[in-house]
């Protein structure tokens, strides 16, 4: 798991762009996950 986590990092660095919009939608996720609880 770690691994993979590792090589988005690295692709995320690539483009800025898309690691904001990933990181939105991650914190979002999360977001409906401690409210689901």
């Amino acid at each position: 798991a770690q691994l993979k986590s590792w090589r988005i990092l690295r692709k995320l660095r690539c483009c800025p762009h898309r690691a904001g919009r990933l990181a939105k939608a991650i914190h979002t996720l999360q977001l409906r996950e401690t409210a689901s609880h």
